[in-house]
C-alpha cells in the first residue's frame, strides 16, 4: 500500500522573489529575447526549459516563477535566469542575496479504501480501472491507464473494494464536513470546495476520489491537510 506522500503529487508551485532595485524590461526583452507586451500584461516572461518554469519579471525587480514541481526547480530556475540577465549586461544582486519564498503550493491526490476495507461493490463500475493478478485485482497505477495496458478492467459488481479507489457522494459528504467551511454546487463545478483553517488550504473534492489541495506553502501542510481529510471521511466509509 504506498503512503499518503508515495499518492501525493506536486502539480505546481509558485514562488516570488526580488533580484534588483529595478529592472529594464525592454532591454531584459531585446537581450533575452522574452515575451513582452505591456499593454496587455506589465511584465516580462522569462521561460526555463528544463525544469519547465515561466518566471515573470517586474519592474520593481521582482519576480514571481510558477510551473515548478518543487523548491529545487525554483531555485534551479532562479538561478538561470539571473545568470542570463548578468550575461546580458543587466546588473542583479548577487545570488546569496535572493530570497525566495514560496507563495502557493498545488497538489493532487486520490483516496483509496483501507486494505483492510470488507466493502464490495454494488454494482459494475468500467470508471475504477483495475489490473487481475494472481487471483485478486489491485488498482491499475497511472501509468498502466496512460499507456492503454490490456490487462486493465473495471470493478464487477460483488468483488472487494479494499486498496481500490474510493468513490464519494458529494451530496452526502456536504452533510459530515463543518456546514460553515464547504461549498457545493454542482451545476456551476463538479467538485465540492472544502476550506480547512489549519492549515489554511482549500481542497477541491470529486466524487471519483480524486482531491485537489491548494493555498499550501510547505508540502507538509498538504500532508496534514490529507490526513485530517481522511480522518473526517473515515466514518463515511461503512454507513
Amino acid at each position: 500500500m504506498l503512503t499518503d506522500e508515495e499518492r501525493l503529487t506536486v502539480v505546481n508551485v509558485v514562488a516570488s522573489t526580488r533580484v534588483a532595485e529595478e529592472l529594464d524590461l525592454p532591454d531584459i526583452a531585446i537581450q533575452l529575447n522574452c515575451e513582452y507586451e505591456p499593454e496587455q500584461f506589465p511584465g516580462v516572461v522569462y521561460r526555463v526549459v528544463d525544469p519547465k518554469l515561466a518566471i515573470l519579471m517586474f519592474r520593481s525587480g521582482r519576480a514571481v516563477c510558477t510551473g515548478g514541481k518543487n523548491e529545487d526547480n525554483i531555485e534551479v530556475g532562479i538561478e538561470r535566469m539571473i545568470g542570463d540577465l548578468r550575461a546580458a549586461g543587466i546588473e542583479t544582486w548577487d545570488q546569496k542575496d535572493v530570497e525566495i519564498e514560496v507563495q502557493n503550493m498545488v497538489a493532487t491526490y486520490s483516496l483509496f479504501y483501507p486494505e483492510d476495507y470488507a466493502g464490495t461493490a454494488k454494482m459494475d463500475d468500467i470508471n475504477t480501472k483495475v489490473i487481475e493478478e494472481n487471483g485478486s485485482i489491485r488498482a491499475a497505477t497511472d501509468e498502466e491507464v496512460e499507456a492503454n495496458d490490456d490487462r486493465i478492467r473495471g470493478v464487477l459488481q460483488g468483488e472487494p473494494l479494499a486498496a481500490l479507489p474510493r468513490k464519494l457522494n458529494l451530496n452526502n459528504l456536504t452533510f459530515h464536513l463543518p456546514f460553515d467551511k464547504v461549498e457545493y454546487e454542482p451545476e456551476q463545478f463538479p467538485g465540492l470546495i472544502y476550506r480547512l483553517d489549519y492549515p489554511r488550504v482549500v481542497c477541491l473534492i470529486f466524487g471519483s476520489g480524486k482531491m485537489v489541495i491548494t493555498g499550501a506553502r510547505h508540502k507538509d501542510e498538504i500532508l496534514e491537510a490529507v490526513e485530517q481529510i481522511k480522518d473526517e471521511l473515515a466514518d463515511l466509509l461503512y454507513e
